[in-house]
């Protein structure tokens, strides 16, 4: 019994160690496992951050994309309304043209009546005075009544 007592002894020791080393792997594998699900919870937290910032950002696109369809709207509204005062402000310059021409005809015709009605008067006042070549497309050049000049433009 002594030698079986010992035998068994023999055989507990190394089952011992045995045992010994596993619960050491069984704790190397625990600490493996809390690092893992410390690293789940962390993968997780970002996931969860990420998920909402890309609702954030698809809320600010979808907004941004509501203000560009409301933006290219009022351009297009602006690019009409400009349209529309070219159109107004090109008649309105036409018209200007044409009553230009019609004043500057009026004072012309103005101009050369009252010279006439005034070598009328001339003439009337001073019979003697011939008024025959007098006309306002002509000047005096020394003493005597050429014609105007024309402008260079």
């Amino acid at each position: 019994m002594a030698q079986t007592q010992a035998g068994l002894l023999n055989e507990v020791v190394p089952l011992r160690t045995k045992i010994a080393d596993l619960e050491a792997t069984v704790e190397t594998f625990k600490a493996y496992q809390k690092k893992l699900e410390d690293q789940y919870v962390d993968r997780e937290q970002t996931l969860g951050k990420t998920e909402v910032a890309l609702a954030d950002k698809t809320d600010e696109c979808s907004r941004l994309t509501t203000e560009d369809t409301s933006l290219q709207a009022k351009v297009q509204e602006l690019i009409s309304a400009l349209a529309s005062k070219d159109q107004e402000m090109t008649a309105q310059a036409a018209n200007f043209k044409v009553a230009e021409e019609k004043l500057v005809e009026e004072a012309a015709t103005g101009f050369a009546d009252g010279l006439a009605e005034a070598l009328v008067q001339a003439a009337c006042a001073n019979p003697s005075i011939d008024v025959f070549g007098c006309s306002p497309l002509n000047e005096v050049v020394d003493g005597k009544i050429v014609a105007l000049e024309a402008p260079e433009e």
